[in-house]
């Protein structure tokens, strides 16, 4: 079992008085403004609790049933391996990181060019996050373009689930191929019964902002919350454009929009798992560009991860992406600073790793990038520990004014436990460095995801449980 990373250091954004502000504002706009709720199953739900129909399809939503969704939603949430162990522990300040999902894209590693996504990339990728030790993880990175369009999203599920033991949190076009995507989990899983109770999945919703839930983002709140299937509800306003400008405008809509898919949630099934979140992204109204690489973007994600922790709510954060086109100096520093906000913010569930050019396009160098930067960042984020031992009095004391440590026992008990050893980063001198081919990050990189690709193989799903799943598909192609 992988040990849960909790971050000693910690970053908060929004003092506790702030956080109060946002809470209500957003409970005032879903009671003035409200919500709208296109379809008739989901507007039912809602006013047969109490809420008030406005035309035809806005519904206001009371204080009341908010606070209630926010007494019935479980504070802590599990996802597990396809072995059975738990891997992402989702709660309070604990972290887990993972890749981003439905690129179209992908850079291509022999042309490095752009081209569209394949059912082997996205296969290819799994594998290579299955053996990243940062990486918990992973969602399918690529829209697939050489599968039927109309199942391409259960194909997807299928190529990561085959090659990473990891868990996977998905995209699905609608009910029916979220369906299929939990019958092939189910079947891995030994049936939906075990699924619920050990979950190895958890599907990726969205509302549509400004305040909308579309028919099958709706559809698919209600299915997660009745097959208790954890669900990430994430809303993606865009400030200046469907949100306000405002830093606290964006946080307030964004809490608002979650809020309203999390009592509709809740009211189906009390108690179902659900993870708050939201990517708060700015126009840049020079490109009309929504940015990822932002810092605007990552500042908003902190705010709103203080207010989930204030409601203490799982949350869906955000990392590991860039807008530039290659992974260069830009990609680097973009993922570098992106990391450590997450960390030190105590974000829960990190996604979007991976993710270039405002994320239309995925690369496995990025994920291997993103990895090492996560170690750096828990290292940062463990902060220095203090006791008799490490304060090292008796040592100095020895020492006195030889500079002799290097000679110590207490050099040897301590310096691997203290130090940061990065895999890939260079600390070469010069002259070494050239004997050694005069290696920059970039062909190390490359290197690395060859080698994993080469070597690396997932624990196999037993080959009986492989054609189950082969046969789930077949059907929903048909």
């Amino acid at each position: 079992m992988k040990e849960p990373f909790e971050p000693t250091v910690r970053v908060q954004v929004l003092p506790e008085a702030s956080i109060s502000q946002i809470h209500a504002a957003a409970l005032e706009v879903l009671e003035r403004t409200g919500v709208q709720i296109n379809t008739e199953e989901g507007r039912k739900i809602l006013v047969d609790a109490g809420c008030t129909l406005k035309g035809e399809n806005v519904v206001k939503i009371p204080s009341r049933l908010v606070e209630k969704a926010l007494k019935t939603a479980p504070s802590s949430i599990t996802l597990y391996d396809r072995l059975g162990e738990p891997r992402c522990f989702l709660e309070g300040w604990k972290t887990s990181f993972g890749t981003g999902s439905d690129c179209p894209f992908i850079l291509d590693r022999e042309t490095m060019k752009k081209r569209l996504c394949t059912y082997d990339d996205v296969g290819k990728a799994a594998l290579v996050c299955d053996e990243l030790e940062h990486i918990d993880f992973i969602m399918p990175v690529g829209i697939i373009s050489d599968r039927a369009t109309h199942v391409a999203d259960v194909y997807a599920v299928e190529a990561t689930m085959i090659n990473s033991v990891k868990p996977v949190v998905f995209t699905a076009h609608n009910k029916k191929t979220f369906q299929a995507s939990i019958d092939l989990a189910a079947a891995v899983a030994g049936g939906i019964e075990k699924l619920q109770e050990k979950p190895t999945i958890c599907l990726y919703a969205e509302p549509t902002s400004p305040l909308r839930h579309m028919p099958e983002a709706t559809d698919k709140v209600i299915h997660a919350a009745r097959m208790k299937i954890p669900l990430v509800f994430t809303p993606c306003p865009l400030g200046g454009a469907t949100a306000p400008a405002t830093g606290a405008g964006l946080v307030v809509l964004a809490t608002a929009e979650c809020f309203s898919g999390l009592v509709l949630h809740q009211l189906v099934n009390p108690g179902a798992p659900f993870i708050f979140g939201g990517v708060l992204y700015i126009l840049d109204m020079a490109t009309t560009i929504s940015p990822y690489g932002a810092a605007e973007l990552h500042q908003l994600c902190a705010a709103l991860t203080d207010v989930a922790h204030y409601l203490k709510l799982p949350m869906f954060g955000t990392c590991g992406c860039s807008d530039s086109k290659r992974v260069d100096a830009q990609a680097g520093m973009e993922v570098g600073f992106s990391v450590l906000m997450a960390t030190l913010n105590g974000q829960n569930l990190i996604h979007d790793i991976g993710f270039l050019e405002s994320a239309l396009i995925t690369s496995y160098e990025m994920y291997i990038l993103t990895d090492e930067a996560i170690g750096m960042a828990k290292h940062i984020a463990r902060g220095v520990a203090v006791n008799r031992d490490t304060l090292s009095v008796d040592v100095i004391d020895a020492v006195g004014h030889k500079a002799g440590y290097i000679t110590q026992d207490h050099t040897l008990d301590f310096f691997k436990k203290e130090s940061y050893f990065p895999h890939l980063m260079d600390r070469l001198n010069y002259d070494d460095w050239e004997k050694q081919g005069s290696k920059t990050l970039d062909i190390k990189l490359k290197e690395r995801a060859d080698e994993i690709i080469r070597t690396h193989r997932a624990e196999p799903i037993d080959s009986g449980l492989v054609k189950s799943m082969q046969k789930i598909l077949t059907d929903m192609e048909k």
